[in-house]
């Protein structure tokens, strides 16, 4: 088919079809360069795909394939991720449009489209072509972006199979009336069918985006919860350091006497009650939870996770080689040791004598952090928080934060104990 045989709605079905692909692939990757470059080359791509091949001979080798190779050298050249990945998500996006075109083919083209002529048929007839297959497209792209972009939108398997049954009973349903427009003269149920098709679209559309809204939520909730402990803990933690500052003044305005009062006792020969003297300035040792390592806002929210735990009958030994000013943001590291903690801490709930292991190194330019912890012989499922949500908010995170510094996370139950390690690389 050439330009001049185009008709309107074709043209506006193209430009549709073509902006999906586009969208798909904006939606997953970041933008090797500006917005407005992107779009410009985006926009120089989808005009030659839909005019430029069309002056080419109809059902040739260079115009099936040259459009598709252009848009793997486009998603090459603007994408900023691997190329191999960039051009399989590519390829699989070519696969889409095949498989949209076998469903057509096998429910409802038409002989002219079979033909390679749907220019040849009615303008109700060639809604009732190019509206099902934009309906099947836009689905299929829209169910690989999410498949694709499963990362951001953490669903369980239950919610994903309930989501799905919206939007192919939606399709079941259009195809039954698909049939019996066709048969029917009046052209007012083929606009009909047009606005259903969009609506179903939007529908399903807005139905995921309120799902992963309160999947958000939920996270936010739990983040803001986490920062609010930050805050408390470092109040809490200059409290402290005050306390002792205020301590040690007094020490130093005192410890001439306490020298000289050491000194007449040895110099009487009362060495015992100078031993026992010294022993009871010894009695008056510092917290020794503040100072864990160097960063203080580490050390406040570890501090004060530890001293929570230890009123609640948990022992935490930490040992953290954590520097300050590392690559890290301090938000994160506390979230990294926060929903470890508490996972742990929820963990230990029950057990008596109850102790975790917490510790943190840096190696090979890594951020290690491992957290072990005993769990009972039976785990109970946990009650949901929402309904129809999975728990797992801080795992969850856990994973989030691994994603984000390309590092990794292993949880894994050996035992009676519990380890999860959380590797953040700091390259």
């Amino acid at each position: 088919m050439r330009l001049a045989t185009m008709t309107p709605i074709q043209l506006v079905y193209d430009i549709l079809f073509c902006g999906m692909w586009i969208l798909v692939m904006n939606f997953t990757y970041p933008y090797r360069y500006s917005r407005r470059v992107t779009y410009l080359l985006e926009l120089a791509w989808l005009v030659f795909n839909i005019v430029g091949t069309r002056s080419l001979p109809f059902m040739s080798g260079i115009r099936t394939t040259l459009g598709y190779l252009l848009f793997f050298v486009l998603c090459i050249l603007v994408f900023d991720a691997p190329w191999p990945k960039v051009l399989f998500n590519s390829a699989m996006i070519l696969l889409l449009v095949i498989t949209n075109e076998l469903i057509g083919a096998a429910l409802y083209y038409p002989p002219e489209a079979m033909a390679g002529t749907p220019e040849l048929l009615s303008p109700k007839g060639q809604l009732l072509f190019w509206g099902p297959n934009l309906a099947t497209g836009a689905v299929l792209f829209f169910l690989y972006g999410l498949l694709i972009n499963r990362v951001k939108v953490d669903l369980s398997s239950r919610d994903w199979l309930l989501f799905a049954i919206f939007p192919v009973s939606q399709y079941l349903l259009m195809f039954g009336w698909l049939d019996t427009i066709r048969t029917a003269a009046d052209e007012s149920r083929v606009v009909f069918f047009s606005i259903a098709v969009a609506a179903a679209i939007v529908a399903d559309v807005g139905l995921f985006l309120a799902i992963r809204h309160i999947a958000q939520r939920a996270q936010l909730k739990a983040e803001n919860a986490q920062l609010a402990r930050q805050v408390e803990a470092q109040e809490k933690h200059y409290a402290d350091l005050t306390a002792q500052y205020e301590s040690i003044r007094r020490m130093r305005h005192d410890i001439a006497n306490h020298l000289d009062t050491m000194q007449a006792l040895l110099e009487s020969s009362r060495g015992g009650e100078a031993a026992a003297y010294l022993s009871e300035l010894k009695t008056n040792a510092y917290d020794t939870t503040l100072g864990i390592c160097e960063n203080p806002i580490i050390d406040a929210f570890l501090h004060n996770k530890i001293e929570s735990a230890k009123s609640n009958g948990v022992e935490i030994h930490a040992r953290v080689s954590l520097h300050a000013g590392l690559p890290v943001s301090n938000v994160d590291l506390v979230r990294s040791f926060g929903n470890l903690l508490d996972n742990a801490l929820e963990a230990c709930s029950g057990i008596a004598g109850a102790c975790v292991d917490l510790r943190c190194a840096q190696l090979n330019g890594c951020l290690v952090i491992r957290c072990e912890n005993p769990v009972s012989g039976t785990s109970a499922e946990k009650s949901r928080r929402i309904p129809e949500l999975d728990r797992g908010v801080g795992s969850r995170v856990l994973k989030d934060l691994a994603e984000k510094y390309n590092g990794s996370l292993k949880q894994e139950r050996q035992e009676g104990i519990f380890l999860a390690e959380l590797i953040l690389n700091m390259n």
